[in-house]
């Protein structure tokens, strides 16, 4: 076998497959690539991810962007711009040395003064045309902290790794953006290894330091557990991303949870062991550690409610013991019987071993997991065991594991985030990066609403004003619009969400067919009808309703007659319906139609086979979007079609994506459905760049009079569909061709400073004209605009002109006024510096633009 090549990228590729395990190491090989081939912009890209401090971060992302000016490198530099930069070790001999002071000689060279003051000129310029961008970074306040606590090393480390980006891209933006009430956000990292030792000593040191305003972690219940105790008493508030007992918030009122609970999980697990794959037993494996026990033992309680347990199966966590402990399950369960249900209540590694050996085991039974197993990464953990062992479908057949999230029906603002994750590390991010985001989210809007002092002399009573709000987010109608929709605690401080079910299409996990969602009942006769028919459930204090998923797909034709004046544009495309269950599902109306009434129509397929039901239909017809033109002729619009249920909430019907769309390269999206040669474009003078579809959910806080429906207590929602068509104008050639007549404009009015000063009247004309003209080219080029409330980009540019040609007829009286008091001298400064500026004001105008919308 050949050695791997020790080059730039070789090193990187290896560095990235160590940083979670051994960052230490990755860290030198980078500064070995980077040793290597100091231009190669990914090895600085990864280097500033894996540095130790906020101005070795900014050494190595400066050093990216002088490379390639990519805006993700920018928006990431603007959040350490406050920080000076420092060398990493890892690279320092790549730092040219200092050179040795020269001797300066007394006095000064001929034209010495000159070029001072040009310089300073210079300079004056550069800051009047900067100072814009740099105001706002001045009055950066002092920085406020929050920590991130996961297990950065051991099993789950590439978990964690993900929360830990997550939080570090959010926070990127956050600062960009001025941070918290001027005040930067700076996290902090600690490694607990998820060991219970660890994770004490961590909590320990976070009090004595005495620096953070909330916690974001432990990453699992025995060490979040573990240092509960000791932030209740230091009164730091603490919000965990993904452990699940319910013992760590059930203690402490300042321990959160940003997903929902083992006590939500478990009775959203019985319901549909129970309802769904119809059984009154089941047998449960689990974890004898704290997330494994908690969900065993709240599992009990709720399947208690429909059935029971027929066999409780611990797998041990002493090394010694743990393989005698998964041959005994395994064992119990070879002469299982293949309709009930085996619930696994394990981590990942557990997980993939004991479905290994149930499989080869003979074991058919469906397997129930718990949102531990529900990742991409365990997915992907089992279909390279079946392509290893030749077994393909074995090991993903017949699962059901909850999920906090969904990959398949990922909301507008989630899948745009999704997307820049994987743009940013080139990966898809994993549930627990949702609910990282979600932890820091909530934690930074508790900051921005609680009236902080942000003193250190008051962090107590910060910390105090952080917990009370939120607290304060109790129910939907005072809930935070977190990533995976509203997201407002219960009264142990869990989150509230409903958890959803995804199973295997042999490629991913994908929604399941029939889900559940928290039913709130809005009378009591509502609830004993619901009750009767079936559709809702009672479970311990809970009850639960049936939600009908659908896969969605659609597939673009055309798009074409864009009218920005009105916003409408029309479309042509195929929608297609899979879905069990009644035909309600495709009862849809497009809500932003310019039709109000446009409607499906007749299938042009209709097949149902094994209770599940295929429609596909043709739509061609006119839209309308909000469009925004703020950055007008740089203007990027969205063009969207929304499919929504016309009576069905989103507590009954839920549209996600179907995995065909899914499977399909985001490319592919651009081609017309109707003929494959063709692209989807037919907007002259725009560019599609990208297509996105992805679910929403829609509707009031209020119930609208409807008190009956599903869900009133707490408004009406409906779930719709999107997809969404990104634009971008042709910009050259709408720029030749509208501002060639301003550059003529611009020449011409230059040309008036070299006019004589005693010729002061043909200037004034000349500026004079160049104003009017100007106003008249403004009025033709936004005429294609609506009428909006705000000045657009191209405005701002004619304004500077017209401010520029203003400032000649200044100029051109000033000098005939110098020439007529015989002032020569400062006639021919002024002259000077007119025709010097002149160009200087029109190039910091241009970089502007450049630096706003390159």
């Amino acid at each position: 076998m050949p050695e791997k090549p020790d080059t730039a990228v070789a090193l990187t590729h290896r560095a990235i497959g160590l940083r979670a395990s051994d960052p230490a190491r990755a860290r030198e090989l980078l500064g070995v690539a980077l040793a290597k081939d100091d231009g190669y912009e990914p090895a600085w890209r990864w280097l500033a991810e894996l540095v130790a401090t906020e101005g070795e971060r900014r050494f190595c992302l400066e050093r990216a962007y002088e490379i390639k000016a990519d805006p993700e490198t920018g928006r990431a530099l603007k959040a350490v711009r406050t920080t000076p930069p420092s060398t990493p070790a890892d690279v320092a001999d790549l730092v040219e040395p200092e050179r040795p002071p020269a001797n300066v000689r007394a006095g000064r060279a001929k034209g010495g003064w000159k070029k001072i003051w040009i310089a300073v000129g210079a300079a004056v310029v550069l800051a009047s045309v900067l100072g814009v961008w740099t105001a706002a970074g001045a009055e950066r306040g002092e920085p406020v902290y929050v920590a991130l606590v996961a297990g950065m090393t051991g099993d789950n480390a590439v978990t964690s790794a993900h929360m830990e980006h997550a939080v570090r891209m959010h926070l990127d933006t956050v600062n960009a953006a001025g941070g918290i009430h001027g005040h930067p956000v700076e996290l902090l990292v600690y490694d607990d290894a998820d060991r219970v030792d660890k994770a004490i000593g961590i909590a320990q040191q976070i009090v004595r330091e005495d620096k953070v305003l909330y916690v974001v972690g432990h990453g699992s219940s025995d060490t979040a557990l573990a240092a509960s105790p000791i932030y209740r008493r230091a009164r730091i508030p603490a919000i965990t991303p993904s452990a699940s007992s319910s013992r760590i918030t059930d203690g402490s009122e300042w321990y959160f949870r940003s997903m929902f609970g083992n006590r939500t999980q478990s009775d959203f697990m019985s319901v549909y062991a129970s309802h769904v794959l119809g059984s009154k037993t089941a047998a449960v494996i689990y974890d004898d550690d704290e997330d494994g026990r908690s969900a065993h033992d709240t599992f009990l309680e709720s399947f208690g409610e429909f059935g029971r347990v027929t066999a409780e199966l611990p797998i041990s966590a002493a090394p010694a013991s743990r393989a005698a402990s998964v041959d005994a399950a395994v064992a119990a369960l070879e002469a299982h019987d293949p309709r009930e249900p085996i619930v696994l209540a394990l981590k990942e590694k557990s997980g993939l071993e004991v479905i290994d050996r149930l499989r080869s085991a003979g074991v058919t039974a469906p397997v129930l997991g718990t949102s531990s197993l529900s990742s991409r990464a365990f997915h992907d953990a089992l279909t390279g065991a079946e392509r290893k062992s030749g077994r393909p479908g074995a090991l993903t057949g017949n699962l059901f594991m909850a999920t906090p999230l969904a990959q398949d029906s990922l909301s507008g603002p989630a899948q745009v985030w999704a997307d820049a994750f994987e743009q940013r590390y080139g990966e898809r991010p994993l549930w627990q990066a949702a609910t990282a985001r979600q932890a820091l989210n909530v934690g930074l809007h508790a900051m921005e609403v609680g009236g902080l002092g942000f003193d250190g002399n008051h962090r107590a009573a910060d910390r105090q004003r952080v917990r009370d709000s939120l607290a304060s987010l109790k129910d939907r109608k005072n809930s935070f619009p977190a990533l995976l929709g509203p997201l407002y605690f219960n009264a142990s401080g869990s989150a509230q969400m409903a958890v959803s079910v995804v199973t295997s299409d042999g490629a991913r996990f994908v929604s399941a067919p029939v889900q559940f969602t928290i039913y709130e009942p809005p009378s009591g006769d509502a609830l004993q009808a619901g009750l009767a028919d079936g559709e809702v459930i009672a479970v311990k204090n809970r009850y639960l309703s049936r939600r009908q998923v659908v896969a969605t797909g659609i597939n673009l034709n055309e798009v074409r007659d864009l009218d920005t004046t009105d916003g409408t544009y029309f479309v042509d495309f195929f929608v297609w319906l899979k879905y069990t269950g009644n035909n309600g599902a495709a009862d849809v109306q497009f809500v932003n139609a310019v039709k109000p009434d446009l409607k499906l129509g007749e299938p042009l397929r209709d097949v149902t086979e094994d209770g599940r039901t295929y429609r596909l239909y043709r739509v061609a017809d006119r839209f309308k979007s909000s469009f925004e033109f703020h950055d007008f002729p740089f203007d990027h619009q969205r063009l969207t079609v929304l499919l929504q249920n016309r009576t069905q909430t989103a507590d009954q019907v839920s549209y996600v994506t179907d995995k065909e769309i899914l499977d399909q390269d985001p490319r592919a999206y651009l081609r017309s459905g109707a003929d494959a040669e063709a692209t989807i474009n037919q907007v002259p003078n725009w560019v599609a760049s990208s297509v996105h579809f992805f679910r929403q959910t829609v509707g009031s806080s209020d119930a609208l009079g409807d008190g009956q429906s599903a869900g009133a207590a707490t408004g009406i929602y409906y779930s719709q569909y999107a997809a969404e068509i990104e634009i971008e104008r042709d910009t050259l050639p709408f720029l030749i061709k509208n501002l060639l007549p301003l550059i003529l404009l611009i020449c011409v009015t230059y040309l008036s400073l070299f006019f004589k000063a005693a010729d002061g009247s043909a200037p004034v004309s000349m500026g004079v004209t160049a104003i009017l003209s100007t106003a008249v080219l403004l009025n033709n080029v936004t005429s294609q605009l609506p009428s909006v409330s705000y000045i657009v980009a191209l405005e701002w540019g004619y304004y500077a002109f017209i401010l520029l040609a203003a400032g000649c007829v200044l100029i051109a009286m000033l000098r005939k006024r110098f020439a007529t008091l015989k002032r020569d001298d400062a006639e021919q400064t002024l002259r000077r510096a007119a025709r010097i500026g002149y160009p200087v004001y029109l190039l910091g105008i241009v970089t502007v633009f450049m630096i706003a919308f390159g």
